[in-house]
């Protein structure tokens, strides 16, 4: 058998960098690396990281999806790694050394945190042989029961996995005990009092007041019966397995997917406390003060260049790439076109921060320029377009314009600089055939050349009756970054293939002219696709954010790996360690967590350094002092640490989201305003703010549903309720999730709910849905 163990030199890389690592204060569990080849890692992959699962035809599905997309579109996985003691990593065989190395320096932040967090204090550190006596037991069962009846119900159970309690690991909850059956069939008992021979007596041995007591204490019994659990119960999944009506194989099944879910938990629980990259496709046009350049060159340039975040100029100050990252692709209802990785984020309309990959058809985002940020030096082209040719096909209208003389030895020259009369004439040549090295240099020159290009590109455009005016390009590529240039102009033009249309002729003039003020405009996304490519990742300073292919997006902060930077700050590492324990974490929820964790840590980092915090420190109503507070404690890295093993994402906000951080990062809540049919600020106070953050992480973004009667009616019906907190349930999510809680309890289900703004109860009773008003 093919050894599947680090070769000797990946294995003194190993040690050095694990070394390296225990020196900076990290403690992680002994890792063992495996490489494997890349259908070994796909099986792998499929089953969610552990070599062994239950048979499932999802984990078939997944396996399918990711072999095709490395054999079809290049994908290829770049990291895995397992909670677990010791913790399993892998590594594809045939990935260049520096890769390899780069992950091991990556997985040992994973499995500091894995160990140290409390919020997986919990988990099952051997579930590396759990999950193979789980797939055991199920296969046993498959044996027994048949492989269809057994997969239906998994299906079933699958589609329940998140109606359990993440917090029940922590906190003792009363359980739902009942001592008799649901329904019982008997007649029920009645107070009728001690026998009596004599009438007269009858008060004086079974005093009325007596009698009555004990009918109470009857009815309150019955009522306990006929109710239960007595305390509301938000694990569903543990209810169903205490009172369903289910065979052995069905209770043990069941078991096994709460399990497992209960296992995966803790890495949503601190999904603000883990890094994502946020990158983009290289060839994505950024703005920059050397112009409207791929992001490509900035990051293997390593170019600490000026970009815009939309309306100011921050700085470029890190640098990364990523090979074979999942990608999402969107295009927008103007043609706009982004490609980045899937938890690359941009901005949307109402102000929100997404990833791609919770987007929707339909989602506004945020369109801007860059502000007018142009190149500050004039660009060279090393091959100039044969003009003579070219003029030839000028329309007879275009006032052509001679060629200087000192243009005119370019042909025996390496390079020519663009000014604004070689950029005019550019403009005729692009606006005929496709040139991109022209192109390319007018993307790179300042504002000048820009405006002298776009003038000859559009002057054979015409101009409608209602003053707008459709400009055609050679080229969609052409189109597309001419699009851009425009966008930077303040005009916003809709692109269709190789056309552009621009709604107001007048405002191109006026901004040829005289420079405009930021603009921003709201469009629709209309397309989502997903893929795999290489994706590129920079940060930048204060705001976090940088026009890019006329998106604002926002940056994650590149926290050097312990591979490459031994030299870096104890800040940089500790973020590291801290904060990238989200590789294999699932997804969830629609808060912003990179910067939101990352820019709270840094505050936490520099008040505990600074002794921010304490009496003395909250006490003080001098601003200016608190500003310029310093008692150089340099306690941050011990905080940070401590951080990393005591907070989930909701105490991590509750403890540390202050007044200062929410005014210097300018947080506020916003709601929809029905007269104006527009999103607009609700509230900069600093409660209300938090508020806001902790409803959105409390059961990560899930709805909340409680057990509050198993025995509804009295008779064995199901009745739950949903925790409505100002989010109305998606009813197709709704109903189906009612069918398949009544696979297994085999009697009706109900569901107590709030749909627009009225109390509705949802029933199923195995054939169809009803519903009826409560209010």
């Amino acid at each position: 058998m093919k050894s599947t163990r680090l070769p000797a030199h990946l294995e003194q890389a190993r040690q050095e960098i694990e070394q390296i690592a225990r020196s900076y204060g990290l403690d992680f569990f002994p890792i063992i690396y495996e490489v494997l080849d890349y259908r070994t890692l796909y099986e792998t992959a499929a089953f969610g990281g552990f070599p062994t699962r239950y048979p499932h035809w999802r984990f078939g599905m997944e396996y399918d999806q990711l072999l095709k997309g490395h054999i079809w579109a290049g994908s290829t996985i770049y990291e895995m790694v397992i909670n677990n003691n010791p913790a399993y990593a892998y590594l594809l065989e045939g990935n260049e050394d520096v890769t390899q190395k780069m992950v091991m320096a990556h997985v040992t932040g994973h499995v500091d945190f894995f160990k140290n967090n409390m919020w997986f204090a919990h988990t099952n550190r051997k579930m590396l042989d759990t999950m193979a006596n789980h797939a055991a037991r199920i296969q046993r069962i498959i044996d027994r029961i048949g492989y269809d009846q057994v997969e239906e119900f998994i299906d079933t159970c699958l589609s329940l996995e998140n109606l359990i309690d993440y917090h029940a690991p922590y906190i003792r909850r009363p359980e739902a005990v009942t001592p008799r059956p649901l329904i019982n069939d008997e007649e029920p008992p009645v107070v009728e009092g001690l026998p009596v021979e004599r009438e007269y007596m009858r008060d004086y041995i079974n005093p009325p007041e007596f009698l009555e007591v004990q009918r109470r204490k009857l009815e309150e019994e019955r009522a306990r019966q006929r109710r239960f659990p007595e305390n509301p119960q938000r694990d569903v999944l543990l209810f169903l397995m205490n009172f369903a009506p289910l065979e052995n194989w069905q209770h043990t099944v069941l078991e096994i997917i709460r399990d497992e879910a209960y296992y995966f938990a803790p890495q949503g629980m601190t999904k603000i406390l883990n890094e994502g990259w946020a990158c983009l496709h290289g060839d994505s046009l950024i703005v920059t003060d050397r112009g409207l350049i791929p992001i490509r060159d900035v990051v293997t340039q390593r170019l600490t260049a000026r970009v815009s975040d939309g309306q100011r100029q921050q700085t470029v100050y890190d640098w990364n790439v990523f090979t074979a990252y999942p990608t999402v692709t969107i295009r927008t209802r103007t043609g706009l076109t982004l490609t980045g990785s899937h938890n690359h984020r941009i901005l949307l309309a109402n102000g929100e921060w997404r990833r791609l990959d919770e987007l929707h058809c339909g989602d506004q985002v945020r369109i801007a320029g860059g502000a007018e940020l142009w190149a500050t030096t004039p660009a060279t082209l090393r091959r100039r377009p044969k003009l003579k040719r070219v003029l030839a096909y000028v329309p007879t209208n275009t006032v052509t314009q001679p060629v200087p003389s000192h243009h005119r030895s370019y042909r025996r020259t390496a390079e020519v600089v663009v000014d604004e009369a070689l950029a005019a004439q550019l403009g005729r040549s692009c606006a005929i055939r496709a040139d991109h090295r022209a192109l390319a240099a007018i993307c790179r020159s300042p504002r000048p050349q820009v405006v002298a290009f776009l003038r000859t590109f559009c002057v054979g455009a015409p101009r409608l009756a209602d003053n707008s005016m459709t400009i055609t390009c050679p080229t969609d590529s052409v189109a597309a970054t001419v699009q851009l240039l425009l966008l930077n102009l303040g005009v916003l033009a809709t692109r269709r293939d190789a056309s552009l249309y621009i709604a107001d002729a007048a405002a191109l003039e006026r901004a040829l002219l005289v420079p405009s003020t930021p603009v921003a405009w709201t469009d629709d996304v209309v397309a989502i696709e997903h893929g795999t490519t290489d994706v590129y990742d920079i940060s930048v300073t204060e705001t976090h954010r940088y026009a890019a292919q006329g998106f604002i997006n926002h940056n994650s902060y590149w926290h050097s790996t312990i591979m490459t930077r031994h030299v870096a700050s104890a800040a940089e590492i500790i973020a590291f360690a801290d904060l990238h324990s989200g590789v294999v974490a699932t997804s969830g929820g629609r808060l912003n967590p990179y910067k939101l964790g990352l820019e709270l840590l840094r505050d936490i980092e520099d008040r505990w350094n600074k002794g921010k915090f304490g009496k003395e420190y909250e006490e003080c109503d001098d601003i200016a002092l608190k500003r310029s507070w310093d008692k150089q404690l340099g306690l941050g890295r011990q905080k940070i640490f401590e951080v990393r093993r005591l907070y989930n994402d909701v105490t991590f906000i509750d403890e540390f989201l202050t007044p200062e951080f929410v005014m210097e990062q300018k947080l506020f809540t916003f709601r929809y305003n029905r007269d104006t049919d527009l999103y607009e600020i609700a509230s900069r106070e600093f409660k209300e703010v938090k508020e806001k953050l902790l409803f959105r992480l409390t059961n990560f973004g899930q709805p909340v549903i409680l057990v509050e009667d198993g025995n509804y009616g009295n008779r064995g019906e199901l009745y739950l309720r949903h925790r409505h907190e100002g989010v109305d349930l998606k009813m197709d999510y709704a109903r189906e999730t009612m069918r398949n809680l009544y696979k297994i309890w085999t009697r009706p289900v109900h569901l107590e709910t709030v749909i627009e703004e009225k109390r509705r109860l949802l029933s199923f009773d195995g054939r169809d849905f009803s519903e009826r008003r409560m209010d």
